[in-house]
């Protein structure tokens, strides 16, 4: 808020539309600070991936044939329709499906069953998919970075947030279900 000098007039309007702007500010920082501490948004981590295979594979082109467009379209259909089913779960309880804002719900079904991260497990697919389908083979050599940048700079951030935020709940959870893929031997017990 900011004072007026001695020759300025300030209504009352004025007033409570500064006091209002600055709880806005207040809240907007607060909830902020409950989310984990992550390097970028991921699906702009997927597109500097995409863009960056594209480019490679432009500059030194090489192919697969054109017999596993099939399949990565296929491939990329399946990954896009488990990210759809996700945001269907995230929004029935409520919470937020950016790992930037707070999380208000940990979700343990469907996908989630078997695996505490399917979104960023259709990401890799989805970009492998993309890779077949784009004839880009150059792409698959940015797997395992794409893979390692989510794991270390976006899912382990979140997972700490979660532990810190839900304690047992979520160490539980932690315990009975893979980071990646599988299910724990105790998860059905």
């Amino acid at each position: 808020m900011t004072l007026p000098h001695d020759d300025e007039h300030i209504t009352d309007a004025e007033i409570i539309d500064e006091v209002i702007a600055a709880k806005t500010t207040a809240e907007e920082m607060k909830r902020r600070r409950d989310a984990p501490k992550i390097l970028a948004l991921p699906p702009n981590i997927l597109l500097v991936a995409i863009v960056t295979g594209l480019v490679l594979n432009w500059l030194f082109p090489f192919s697969f044939g054109h017999m596993w467009g099939g399949a990565g379209l296929m491939i990329l259909g399946l990954s896009i329709g488990l990210i759809f089913w996700c945001k269907k779960l995230f929004d029935e309880v409520g919470t937020a499906i950016r790992p930037d804002l707070p999380t208000t719900a940990i979700i343990t079904e469907g996908p989630y069953k078997y695996s505490r991260n399917p979104i960023y497990l259709a990401f890799l697919f989805g970009f492998a998919g993309l890779a077949m389908l784009a004839d880009a083979p150059i792409m698959l050599l940015l797997l395992v970075p794409l893979w390692y940048v989510l794991d270390r700079h976006v899912i382990q951030p979140e997972e700490d947030y979660l532990a810190e935020k839900f304690g047992g709940t979520y160490i539980e959870y932690m315990g009975m279900t893979n980071r990646w893929m599988g299910v724990k031997q105790d998860f059905f017990s």
